[in-house]
């Protein structure tokens, strides 16, 4: 029970008042008596939906969090910081090219955008690579990437699903090519290269084009991803912009955008059983993009610099340095740089992140040791799946989220 009165004399604290001893009971019945009250009101608050909420929300403080979440958490993007992250990058990328590992073999411009065209729209919880190089499909099976060919005949959509290693979601995937291919065929002739040129190089008019009607696949994620890697690629060259390109947010680029800095929160965030509806999730993932855009920005500030052709094009290298180097756990930090530096950035530009059984972390030296055990958020409210929808309550009590 002592930890449970530490954490009403915290709350109290917090308020700039004393929960002074009198107003604790002396024995153990009395405190679990006062305990089950607060805990009552808490479970109220947060958790009920009583006759004065809304229609529409969870609870009182589903109404709160949804207007203040963004005051109480006051998010900043650490100019300074982003400075060091840009430092650090340049120091790669001044000895290598550290860019999406995908090799387009010989292929011409116009049919490696077709392919990262088709592929990127199928590119949510499948990894593209794993069953292989998709330009390597793209000389065994051509006519899978020709759009009138497609719906003409749609078992070659099952080849194509098939050869990128696609298990789950088929008939949603199937939706998404005949669809796109269409789009191809009456907006572009049949041609992923022609977009941008129609859209005279501008990113953002890109993306617009992808994402402006839904059927497509084309989120605004997958569309910066198929932006980059035609940038990357040099397939595509942008006139403006392009600066709009984001890193994709996800755990890995929010987790080292966090201990780095270069994003700021008031507090730790907090458990996404309290992010009712995701409010500090989508928080959180667009001021990642911003602060990642800032080092972007910031790096055209180094003289002689050599900065990638967009923000989204240090996606590659931050992703993975967020998967393998940087751990969820700050006690199994990798050590700092070592002394064959030459070396390790080559081999990051190599996509081999791990070094003798170990992460090495590019910003172990900038990164400070109290923001180490800081963690991104996580998002749990799927309408119709174990989210905050099936975990409706009222006065009754019980109810919540089950798995």
């Amino acid at each position: 029970m002592n930890d449970f009165i530490d954490f009403l004399r915290r709350l109290a604290a917090h308020m700039g008042l004393t929960l002074a001893d009198e107003l604790v009971p002396p024995n153990e019945a009395g405190q679990c008596a006062m305990a089950a009250n607060i805990l009552a009101e808490i479970n109220r608050f947060f958790f009920q939906r009583i006759s004065t909420v809304p229609q529409g929300y969870v609870s009182q403080f589903h109404v709160f969090w949804e207007k203040y979440h963004e005051r109480v958490l006051d998010p900043k993007v650490d100019i300074p910081s982003c400075l060091k992250v840009a430092r650090v990058l340049e120091s790669i990328y001044r000895e290598n090219e550290v860019r999406v590992q995908l090799d387009p073999l010989d292929l011409s411009k116009e049919q490696v955008a077709q392919v990262r065209f088709f592929t990127a729209i199928q590119d949510f919880k499948l990894d593209i690579g794993k069953k292989g190089n998709p330009f390597e499909i793209y000389k065994r099976k051509p006519e899978c990437f020709e759009p009138a060919r497609l719906l003409k005949n749609e078992l070659l959509v099952d080849t194509f699903l098939t050869l990128i290693g696609v298990e789950s979601q088929r008939d949603k995937r199937k939706d998404w090519m005949l669809k796109s291919a269409q789009f191809l065929l009456t907006d572009y002739d049949g041609c992923a290269y022609a977009i941008c040129q129609k859209h005279h190089g501008d990113a953002q008019a890109i993306r617009h084009a992808l994402t402006v009607t839904e059927g497509y696949g084309f989120s605004k994620k997958k569309a910066d991803m198929l932006l980059r890697d035609l940038a990357d690629l040099a397939v595509w060259r942008y006139r403006s912009n392009a600066d709009t390109i984001d890193v994709m947010s996800d755990a890995n680029t929010m987790r080292i955008a966090l201990r780095t800095g270069i994003l700021r929160f008031r507090i730790p965030l907090l458990a996404s059983y309290l992010d009712v509806y995701c409010y500090q999730y989508e928080l959180a993932d667009r001021k990642n993009t911003e602060a990642w855009r800032q080092v972007w920005i910031e790096w055209a500030k180094i003289a002689g610099n050599h900065r990638p052709p967009t923000p989204a094009s240090v996606d590659y290298l931050i992703y993975r340095m967020g998967k393998l180097s940087c751990k969820r756990s700050s006690r199994k930090c990798p050590p700092e740089a070592p002394a064959n530096r030459k070396k390790i950035e080559s081999l990051l530009a190599q996509d081999q992140l791990l070094y003798d059984n170990e992460g090495y972390c590019i910003f172990k030296e900038i990164c400070p040791m109290e923001r180490k055990p800081l963690q991104p958020p996580k998002s749990i409210s799927i309408l119709g799946q174990t989210g905050w929808q099936s975990g409706l309550t009222n006065e009754g009590g019980g109810g919540g989220i089950s798995s």
